[in-house]
């Protein structure tokens, strides 16, 4: 998107949160701290400035985030229509595919006209009317900080604690690639508004339950390496949640736990579930691993991206292996 076309998308958004007298936020489905923070921080504001604002997630809140939502839990995917015709507008952070918005498409496509979508991943739908994707903000929560700013709404610590957890987590904890200074003055921002760090850092890392650690014990076990070292590739199959006692919910971030070896270049997790497998891929630098999700149907960032597949675990993981080898090659 060009410069000015998502400047003037940004200015479209405020104008159109600021007169809406009601909305509702959604983020996509297995959401991460980013969609989730985010959705509860434009939650908050939006509530303290006067409006009636509801919350809609398809699938649960992971354990690890639900500090973010204590007084209220997102409503499910069943009362999607009803909360779409009663709110002025349809907020969608964190995502602009209908890949990823699990049983919501129809729903969507008719609703378009009051939908606008706040989103960093560079692969996009034409979802709503107003779409403001920036792929150089590191996360939907720095945009979501930047529209809250522009409209002079209130961030009390609550909110500052969601929009840093949304910061953090698509950061890696500020050690990703994508960390820059729109992210740091954001989150210093955030700080200086009583987001806490050293507390938000402990209830979404060290809050784990010991079946997490066995599921990760079992993942590294089964670690391959491929490509002279370069590539690793790690499965959890469903017998090895019923092994531990892991959730689905609690396998964010395993994939990066391979790129501690010097020599890997990309990694990859995959996940097998009873509707299909669920692929993350990640690089350093120099392999854009959204031009191989792309290729599957997936999408995201060139550091970081992903995608859900019906082939068999087996079949999915030899032609993943086979796409990134000719990339390394």
């Amino acid at each position: 998107m060009c410069e000015k076309c998502a400047s003037d998308n940004f200015q479209t958004i405020v104008e159109r949160l600021g007169s809406a007298g009601s909305f509702l936020v959604l983020t996509h489905a297995r959401p991460d701290g980013d969609g989730l923070g985010t959705m509860a921080a434009l939650t908050a504001a939006g509530r303290a400035a006067g409006k009636t604002v509801r919350m809609l997630l398809p699938g649960n809140v992971p354990a690890r985030y639900e500090f973010l939502f204590t007084d209220e839990k997102p409503a499910g995917t069943d009362e999607f229509a009803k909360l779409a015709d009663e709110s002025d507008l349809i907020v969608i952070v964190d995502t602009c595919a209908f890949a990823q918005l699990d049983g919501l498409a129809d729903g969507l496509r008719a609703r378009r006209d009051k939908i606008i979508v706040i989103d960093h991943h560079a692969t996009a739908d034409d979802i709503g009317s107003v779409q403001w994707i920036d792929s150089s903000a590191a996360a939907a929560g720095v945009m979501a900080y930047e529209i809250i700013e522009a409209l002079g709404w209130s961030v009390d610590a609550p909110t500052a604690e969601a929009l840093f957890s949304a910061v953090a987590s698509d950061t890696g904890w500020f050690r990703f690639s994508n960390t820059d200074p729109r992210a740091m003055k954001s989150a210093g921002k955030l700080i200086e508004r009583g987001a806490r760090p050293d507390a938000i850092y402990n209830r979404i890392y060290q809050s784990d339950r010991p079946e997490r650690l066995r599921l990760l014990q079992r993942t590294l076990a089964g670690m391959e390496l491929f490509c002279q070292d370069r590539l690793a590739v790690m499965t959890i199959r469903k017998l090895d949640f019923d092994t531990t006692g892991a959730r689905a919910d609690e396998t964010e971030n395993f994939v990066n736990e391979s790129l501690r070896i010097g020599t890997v270049e990309v990694a990859l997790l995959l996940v097998e579930q009873d509707d299909c497998v669920r692929v993350s891929l990640r690089s350093r630098s120099r392999i854009d691993v959204s031009a191989i999700a792309a290729r599957f149907g997936g999408g995201g960032h060139a550091r970081a991206a992903g995608l859900r597949t019906n082939e068999n675990i087996n079949t999915a993981k030899q032609q993943l292996i086979d796409a990134c080898t000719e990339k390394l090659n």
